[in-house]
């Protein structure tokens, strides 16, 4: 929902002093966000007026990207739904594309991981990927057959984190 926010207000050139609800240490940091129906990467700085939006279109139309996170590299990381890939966009907009192992995957969420690689859910395939900032992919299925696991995190133990909508319950990962 903030997010969205965000978004909102940058687009439409929102120029108030301060965003309500948002901490000022936010307020004037760089944000990325893919955009899911238009097979784009977005990139925009948060400021009291807003002056810029870039969009960066990726290789091929009907991606779907979802998921996108700051990897150890430097990168962004994101998850292309539609194709079973995971891609890589460098700040200056330059873009890399995995193809995941396992057809109809369908990645969705994706975080950096404690151990330098990047984690991510497969929807689809019932499993939890790793692809580390080389680009080599690692798939672990997730115990419940059909529990379309989606949201990941990072936490605070040192462990991975997961949501499996389906049945309902939070999965964790020992990396």
């Amino acid at each position: 929902m903030l997010g969205a926010f965000f978004a909102a207000a940058l687009i439409t050139g929102c120029s108030h002093a301060a965003l309500p609800g948002v901490p000022t240490s936010l307020q004037n940091s760089d944000r990325t966000t893919s955009h899911r129906r238009s097979d784009t990467v977005a990139r925009f700085r948060l400021s009291a007026v807003p002056t810029v939006v870039a969009e960066f279109p990726l290789p091929t139309t009907h991606r779907e990207p979802i998921g996108i996170t700051a990897g150890p590299d430097g990168n962004l990381w994101f998850t292309e739904s539609l194709t079973n890939k995971i891609g890589r966009i460098t700040t200056r907009g330059s873009i890399m594309e995995f193809a995941i192992p396992t057809a109809g995957s369908q990645p969705n969420g994706i975080t950096a991981g404690p151990d330098g690689d990047l984690w991510f859910t497969e929807t689809g395939g019932n499993k939890i990927g790793r692809i580390t900032t080389a680009g080599s992919i690692a798939e672990f299925p997730v115990p419940t057959s059909g529990s379309f696991p989606r949201g990941i995190a990072a936490g605070p133990d040192g462990n991975l984190w997961f949501t499996e909508f389906a049945s309902s319950k939070i999965g964790k990962l020992v990396p």
